[in-house]
């Protein structure tokens, strides 16, 4: 069976995924500690450089998603707060479905909603959640 397609990620899609872990670190950090993060919050968090983390903000923040200044703690601006929350969103969802129609263990859904979040797009999450909620009312 050939694949009509490369199985590679294309630039954008490791942009994208990158640029949503970075905001649900963020938005999750603050709701945890309830206050903003700093870079090594961030870099401890993703398990990443305090360098790569810091050109990745850079690019964040010339996109407009984040406020950033170095040693300076990160905020999200109302656009990145809007698309943190649709990222958690996706998240929970996604873990929802895994955990209560699948029967898939806590740990392995929490792993496999991180990695499919970013495959979903709102259009998909809306129809995952009328199934849930068709199924829920047949239980």
């Amino acid at each position: 069976m050939a694949l009509d397609h490369p199985t590679k990620l294309h630039g954008y899609q490791k942009n994208k995924i990158s640029k949503e872990m970075y905001l649900k670190a963020i938005f999750l950090f603050k709701e945890k500690h309830s206050k903003d993060p700093k870079p090594v919050d961030i870099a401890k968090e993703l398990q990443l450089s305090k360098g790569s983390v810091s050109e990745q903000l850079n690019k964040l923040a010339e996109e407009e998603i984040i406020s950033y200044e170095s040693y300076k703690p990160i905020t999200l601006t109302k656009k990145g707060m809007q698309d943190a929350k649709n990222v958690v969103r996706k998240y929970l969802t996604v873990k929802k479905f895994l955990t209560n129609f699948l029967n898939i263990k806590e740990d392995n859904a929490h792993t496999e909603a991180c990695n499919l979040e970013h495959g979903f797009s709102d259009e998909s999450i809306a129809k995952l959640n009328i199934l849930m909620k068709i199924l829920e009312k047949k239980k």
